[in-house]
């Protein structure tokens, strides 16, 4: 159902879901059916089969048709007037002559695109108790209301409709539905939109009474707790790092790479339409062009960029140099007073700034009036055209990058997301106003009760310091100046928990092993994951020393975790660093707060992703295994996700009969259910011999290059396993104290090896454990 659904939403939106058809000139050329003074019936045919071509490669890509002709029958019905000219002419895309020279089939051309987009809107969003709401129950086909697009939406309800909902919010933002159906349910003054954070309630009225006792959110990454439109404004207000385009990489389902072009022509376009509304709004009745050459008559270059974006006369976007000039100039005509920090429509519009949303929901506010007024207006020729080619460009602009950094269903897997991840988070600046904005979009779920915001850990303790106080400081601007604490004490507002994160990273897997030796000052460095190890320990020490210098914070720092990719880093990395947390050393029994009343103090508590993402089902079920064992979890702690848990085996084995993954790997999951099953009493003999062998073949494999008599028997296997749980820098020690020692009996021998025999001799000797380990790895 999922790809059937993809394919007709891909479809139904197509020529503004990306930048494939930017600027409609090819779905103007398709449908210019005229007599006389068109561009000619080969130029038609020709515009028509372009834009097949895209929307076949555009749908190969992005969905998964049965056929080409389950593309043409819904093509044909979301877009008829494309088929032939009868259907155009039954649509009402070609005139009658004697209307031939007033009408506009553009502006029937973006009519026809609000009508679709108001179709998904009324069949899937409603109102309730002040909150936008998922309309979950059936819709009625053609039965009070007359649907010309989503009558299929007849056969769906319940879960059918949320699957359709997650897929359309895979494919472009929300937003222009809600402010389309805001128009077309008469809400028409901009206080409807007062903390309105694109939050849409699922729950049906029953769910509702059972939600309003309070939910939790545990597991919120603060640099990931954004959603798209709080990305957008610092886009088009340019508040994102400096270096953020130097690292992005587009997907494979990129229409164009030149990103920072397109969203600096974005921020252009919004720029000028929001200024033209704002004059429209005042009286001025004038078209956008005339507003344009008039408003910007000293600024000639600008007025010329504007015609040439107008008219699509770039092989892409206008230069870089260009655009930035064009903002600046427009910024300096018409906003004399720029306050930072916040997006610039509340600037254009300062009588709304009381009102908590985002800016784009006040825009696209702005632009549906526009568009309430004038699409039936018999005055100013060409105004709707103008306003609406530029505004749709815009619109393009933002769904491609939409889906540059929202990750649709193709694949799964954490991995993948990463990539949308990395181009979504890079661009955030996380000052103290996206803390405000990013707690408030929280907040709107107004059966929050608690919220467990997960942050990473600063390289010193002094930026965790100062990104901890943006944090709080944002926190406490909402509850006095939203929920009024200062005057109510007894306000319920939700409170906030803070959760570090260690992120899991991958080591050099081409590590030589064999430079482990007495060159202490460098076996950190060669050995697997032993710096990470050590980097772990201090950024544990930093947050442990954070609660102990500032006692009140351990009421918001209350745990640690570790996060990312499953396989980036194996469990036995972070078991001392957990030990290390665990250190009473870092505890005291109560604090005092400012006020002097005596507190017991808040403990740290723990979690660890495991058992979420997993070649094998070994592997995930062991990990988990590993982290209660070894990273000693109690009571209270917990298992990140866990999904290996959940997964039936049987079902698993039938669906995975062959799985690739590295042999250290495959060897480590044989060890750990050997280490299972030799404890218990009960298990099958042949069960227990066969693993055994798998177990000694697979050593083989693995160190028959080293021990050239024979491999390490299972239980020095089994030894090893659980040796590398320990704390690494630890194991260089003692090691180092052994050869010490033994390089002084061979000193008072006078053995007298030569000097790479020597060497291996003593690997040989001394590191065979460590050996194995590293090689292993």
């Amino acid at each position: 159902m999922r790809s059937k659904l993809s394919l007709l939403i891909h479809v139904a939106l197509f020529p503004i879901q990306n930048l494939q058809f930017y600027g409609q000139q090819h779905m103007l050329d398709a449908l210019d059916y005229r007599q006389t003074g068109g561009i000619g019936k080969s130029k038609q045919q020709k515009a028509k089969r372009l834009i097949e071509r895209k929307l076949y490669a555009e749908l190969l890509r992005k969905a998964e048709p049965s056929s080409l002709d389950e593309i043409n029958l819904l093509v044909q019905k979301f877009y008829p007037m494309l088929s032939s000219k009868n259907e155009a002419r039954r649509h009402d895309f070609i005139p009658s002559h004697e209307d031939e020279e007033t009408y506009s089939v553009e502006k029937k051309l973006y009519q026809h695109y609000f009508h679709i987009i108001e179709e998904f809107s009324a069949a899937l969003l409603s109102y309730r108790d002040g909150d936008i709401i998922f309309k979950y129950w059936r819709n009625d086909a053609n039965g009070s209301k007359k649907w010309s697009f989503i009558d299929f939406m007849a056969q769906y309800s319940d879960q059918d409709k949320v699957i359709f909902f997650q897929a359309l919010n895979r494919t472009i933002p929300i937003d222009l539905m809600i402010a389309l159906h805001h128009s077309n349910n008469n809400i028409h003054d901009p206080l409807q939109l007062h903390e309105l954070y694109q939050h849409i309630n699922l729950a049906d009225a029953p769910l509702d009474d059972i939600l309003a006792r309070g939910v939790a959110e545990n597991h919120i990454h603060a640099s990931a707790a954004f959603n798209f439109s709080i990305l957008w404004q610092m886009m088009m207000n340019g508040v994102y790092p400096p270096k953020y385009f130097e690292s992005f990489t587009t997907n494979h389902l990129a229409a164009s790479s030149e990103v920072e072009s397109y969203l600096w022509t974005a921020r252009l376009l919004r720029l000028v339409l929001s200024h033209y509304l704002k004059d429209w709004e005042s009286g001025a009745v004038r078209s956008l062009y005339e507003w344009i050459e008039d408003s910007l008559a000293t600024e000639p270059g600008v007025v010329r960029l504007l015609h040439e974006l107008y008219h699509n006369q770039y092989d892409g976007f206008a230069p870089m140099d260009k655009l930035k000039e064009a903002i600046e100039r427009i910024q300096i005509t018409f906003m004399e007073n720029e306050a930072s920090g916040s997006d610039f429509i509340f600037r254009i519009f300062p009588e709304h700034q009381a009102i908590k949303t985002y800016g784009e929901h006040l825009f696209l506010f702005k632009v549906m009036a526009y568009r309430r007024q004038m699409q039936d207006k018999s005055g100013c020729v060409g105004s709707y055209e103008q306003f609406f080619r530029l505004f749709f460009m815009y619109i393009a602009i933002k769904n491609e990058f939409y889906q540059q950094v929202t990750q649709p269903t193709v694949l799964r897997g954490l991995d993948f997301f990463r990539g949308y991840f990395d181009r979504a988070t890079d661009g955030i600046a996380a000052d103290q106003s996206y803390y405000t904005m990013l707690l408030r979009t929280l907040f709107q779920n107004r059966y929050l009760q608690k919220v467990e915001l997960r942050l990473s850990v600063a390289s010193s303790e002094t930026e965790n310091r100062k990104r901890l106080l943006r944090l709080l400081e944002s926190y406490k601007h909402i509850l006095v100046n939203d929920y009024d604490v200062e005057n109510d004490p007894q306000s319920e507002f939700p409170l906030i928990g803070i959760v570090y994160h260690l992120i899991k990273r991958p080591d050099d897997v081409n590590k030589d092993f064999w430079w482990f030796d007495e060159e202490r000052d460098h076996t950190l460095k060669h050995l697997h994951f032993g710096e990470h190890q050590e980097k772990y320990m201090k950024q544990v020490q930093m947050v442990q020393q954070l609660r102990r210098n500032v006692p009140m914070v351990t009421n918001f720092i209350v745990g640690l975790d570790a996060a990312s990719l499953e396989h980036y880093t194996p469990v036995q990395v972070f078991a001392p660093v957990f030990e290390e947390a665990r250190d009473s050393k870092y505890d005291s029994l109560r604090i005092l707060d400012p006020e002097g009343n005596i507190l017991p103090r808040q403990s740290l508590f723990f979690t660890f992703h495991a058992g979420e993402e997993f070649r094998h089902l070994g592997s995930g079920l062991r990990r988990i295994d590993e982290v209660i064992e070894y990273c000693k979890l109690h009571a209270g702690d917990r298992i990140g996700h866990g999904i290996a848990l959940g997964v039936p085996v049987e079902e698993w084995a039938k669906r995975n009969p062959v799985v690739i993954l590295p042999r250290g790997e495959y060897l480590d999951n044989l060890l750990w259910v050997w280490g299972v099953y030799s404890r218990t009493t009960q298990f099958r003999t042949e069960a227990f011999i066969y693993l055994e062998r798998q177990i000694d073949e697979m050593a083989d494999c693995i160190f028959n290059d080293i021990f050239s008599a024979s491999t390490p028997g299972i239980s020095t296997l089994f030894k090893t396993y659980k040796r590398r749980f320990l704390r690494i820098k630890d194991e260089i020690s003692k090691v180092n104290l052994q050869q010490m020692k033994r390089e002084g009996e061979e000193r008072r021998l006078h053995l007298n090896f030569p000097p790479n025999s020597y060497r291996r001799l003593k690997i040989k000797k001394i590191n065979c454990l460590l050996i194995i380990i590293m090689k292993w790895l």
